[in-house]
């Protein structure tokens, strides 16, 4: 790869964009996993690979431009070819990237492409000021539809879960049950504070805790690090202690100081003043 500088980027737009992210690779049975984490100006969000012995499954498409370019690349390099792009919910910062994979068929739950479709001219015109022509300016939006159940991909199997209450309302997590690995996307971060918009965690906790009951080798998150199933009891401690600061909180301020004091190495805190405009209104 050859990802551009961050001065270059800078030529571009009024905000300086770390072009490079962070590849993780996890060798399985018949799959190799591959994640690449942006950097902090994006949230740490991530993509991965699913690379089976002939082709790729990509899931998650990236926030900007730069990052979401470099993934491409990355994905272009492993010389196979892409089968697929899955979207797993309709945030932004998972979807913007697909621009750069309009040659791909794009999947999606049925909710999750109706979110894009019909929210996504809002979400651009949301972030445009804010980062530039460093975001997608038109809206690529999932044509194809993902059902709940089993499906296989080159030999292995993929179970798809829609999950509603979670991070995003409606969630798309995808368990690979030979290879002992959940997708789990943004119903879990790995030590990075979590973007929160309700105040009610009761549906999400139920999720995490039903995945605990579980056997899993690898949790692949959506903000941070590939982990274990240590993350998923660290996102149900979160959430907990969210839902305590949350109830006992009348702005950000009072919610930031509950959850970076309790979880002070965790990443993001700013993504907690991004869940200030949804919980208690306000720029």
């Amino acid at each position: 790869m050859s990802p551009r500088t961050a001065e270059e980027v800078a030529r571009k737009t009024a905000v300086v964009l770390p072009a490079a992210g962070t590849v993780t690779v996890i060798p399985r049975d018949n799959l190799r996993i591959h994640t690449y984490e942006a950097p902090e100006t994006a949230v740490f969000v991530n993509s991965h690979i699913l690379e089976t012995e002939d082709r790729l499954i990509v899931v998650d498409t990236q926030l900007l431009r730069p990052h979401a370019e470099e993934f491409r690349r990355y994905a272009d390099s492993l010389s196979k070819p892409i089968d697929r792009v899955i979207i797993t919910h309709s945030h932004p910062d998972h979807w913007f990237g697909c621009e750069y994979f309009r040659d791909v068929p794009i999947h999606a739950l049925a909710e999750v492409a109706d979110g894009i479709t019909g929210g996504g001219e809002a979400m651009i015109q949301a972030y445009a000021p804010i980062f530039g022509d460093a975001i997608t300016e038109t809206v690529t939006a999932p044509e194809h539809v993902i059902r709940p159940g089993t499906g296989t991909v080159d030999g292995v199997r993929l179970v798809y879960e829609k999950v509603d209450g979670g991070e995003a309302g409606v969630n798309l997590v995808i368990e690979l049950p030979d290879q002992r690995v959940l997708l789990a996307q943004d119903m879990v971060y790995n030590r990075v504070h979590v973007f929160l918009q309700q105040k009610e965690m009761g549906p999400w906790l139920a999720h995490l805790r039903r995945y605990l009951e579980g056997e899993y080798d690898f949790v692949l998150s959506g903000h941070g690090l590939p982990a274990n199933m240590q993350a998923l009891a660290d996102m149900v401690g979160y959430l907990e202690t969210a839902e305590t600061a949350l109830a006992e909180s009348n702005d950000v301020e009072s919610l930031k100081k509950h959850l970076v004091g309790k979880y002070p190495l965790y990443r993001g805190d700013y993504i907690l003043d991004i869940s200030g405009r949804y919980l208690y209104g306000g720029e």
